[in-house]
């Protein structure tokens, strides 16, 4: 075959996974035009320059290679999405075309299985249910091949919103290993606001010491840890707003630290929680019995400053509490929520049965109530009484 012919074939990149008979075909197409101008070309010419054109020496080879990742038992890739969030894809042959995992190593999420996946050499598209501290999330990827920069170019969207997605082959290497962690922490922060119950959860496995941290009364949960480090007794977990370090005592069962957070130094003892046990309840107050007569003043309808309301109203010798969101009476059908038992724990404050929160209700120099304080996650607010 005359070599002017030859160089009309530009260098090209083989897909992530090539086809053998796609590549036959396609040498067969350019015999078949390339013999309107050299009648004399042969079939393994076209097929030697096309090889050639992947970087092959010869056909033979070409077609080695393709067998090989053909029949190659994995393929795994490796990219970014925003804030340096790490992301590993994990393609594997199954007996009816590919199953699909992904990696958020960030957040300690691993081997989470795509469906709905579509993948030839030039596409590649899977939806996901990725999980989330309290629930999921459903996610959709769709890529091409992009030959020149030897990735899957595409996008990633989730929550309505979509991010640039790439990804290149490779893996991320496991995170280190520390003994003596695994299972969950409890500890109590005290703070200006009160106690803050803590709950950390270390986990290893073949991915490596993973922990996160949960906050009951911040309404916090599955913060992941940046990093993890033991040196001897001394354990560190960095989040990505505080630092918790602490030396291990008692056989392991007590790490006695300290917590930082903006320069803020607070002591903090996290104390192993036995296998298969509870979690510690909040610490409250002692629940007392107050008359009948000393409820009834407590009993109305109270408003913040958002507008929400709040009936306060006297049932089977107990105070209960039911918000709405509207100005109605609960008996009209109004946006209302249902009706929660108060405890007293002083002659003025109250505690809610099945949360972790208090009322305080507020009185006048004459006596009357004129409104409460409610405090709950740290945080306070006030509504007035209406009636």
């Amino acid at each position: 075959m005359p070599e002017a012919h030859l160089d009309l074939f530009s260098q090209r990149h083989l897909p992530p996974r090539p086809s053998l008979e796609h590549l036959k075909n396609e040498a067969k197409r350019r015999l078949h035009a390339l013999r309107a101008a050299a009648p004399d070309a042969r079939l393994a010419d076209v097929q030697h320059r096309l090889a050639r054109e992947y970087g092959f020496a010869n056909w033979r080879d070409l077609k080695a290679s393709v067998d090989r990742t053909c029949h190659s038992p994995s393929s795994d890739w490796i990219g970014l999405l925003p804030g340096n969030n790490h992301v590993a894809l994990h393609i594997r042959p199954q007996d009816s075309g590919f199953a699909v995992t992904m990696d958020t190593p960030d957040f300690g999420f691993f081997d989470m299985p795509a469906e709905n996946v579509s993948l030839d050499e030039e596409r590649l598209s899977f939806t996901l249910l990725a999980p989330l501290p309290v629930g999921s999330h459903q996610g959709f990827y769709e890529a091409r091949w992009d030959a020149e920069g030897r990735q899957w170019a595409g996008e990633w969207t989730a929550h309505g919103v979509t991010t640039e997605l790439n990804f290149a082959r490779g893996v991320y290497p496991p995170a280190p290993t520390f003994d003596g962690l695994d299972g969950f922490w409890d500890g109590r922060l005290k703070t200006s606001e009160g106690l803050i119950r803590l709950i950390f959860r270390f986990k290893t496995d073949r991915h490596g010491t993973y922990a996160w941290l949960d906050s009951p009364d911040r309404n916090l949960l599955g913060r992941p840890a940046v990093s993890i480090r033991r040196e001897g007794r001394e354990v560190t977990v960095t989040m990505r707003t505080v630092t918790v370090s602490g030396m291990l005592i008692d056989d392991g069962q007590w790490i006695e630290g300290r917590l930082v957070k903006d320069g803020v130094i607070l002591p903090l003892t996290l104390i192993r929680r036995p296998p298969g046990a509870a979690a510690p309840l909040p610490q409250r107050a002692p629940i007392i019995d107050l008359p009948p007569e000393t409820l009834a003043r407590y009993v109305g309808r109270y408003v913040t400053d958002l507008g929400t309301l709040l009936d306060v109203t006297l049932e089977r010798g107990s105070l209960w509490a039911q918000f709405s969101l509207s100005d109605h009476q609960p008996q009209d059908g109004g946006n209302t929520g249902p009706k929660l038992e108060l405890l007293a724990s002083s002659p003025r404050r109250f505690l809610w049965r099945i949360m972790d929160a208090s009322i305080e209700f507020e009185t006048a120099a004459d006596g009357r109530v004129t409104g409460m304080l409610t405090r709950q996650n740290g945080r306070e607010s006030r509504a007035r009484r209406l009636d």
